[in-house]
């Protein structure tokens, strides 16, 4: 669901909480909230994004045989041994 007007009158019209899944040309948050949206899913987004960021890191250390695509803005292991940590 992306067309403003039709969020709006879901948000009016639902006895409930109305929920959107964010995907390619959702309204941004602040404007879904605006518009009486409850709830952002990105359901499997961050997981689909993953995949095609690591799709991207494997075609450039084939072709190119470079991998800053990898390097540039990855986690530095100890925020990511934080995550694991209580």
């Amino acid at each position: 669901m992306k067309d403003r007007e039709t969020i709006a009158q879901l948000a009016r019209g639902v006895r409930g909480p109305l929920n959107i899944l964010a995907t390619a040309g959702t309204p941004p948050v602040a404007e879904l909230e605006k518009l009486g949206v409850a709830r952002v899913s990105v359901g499997s987004g961050p997981m689909r994004a993953t995949l095609g960021l690591l799709a991207r890191i494997a075609r450039q250390l084939h072709e190119e045989g470079s991998y800053s695509l990898m390097t540039e803005g990855a986690m530095i292991y100890a925020d990511a041994n934080r995550l694991f940590t209580r």
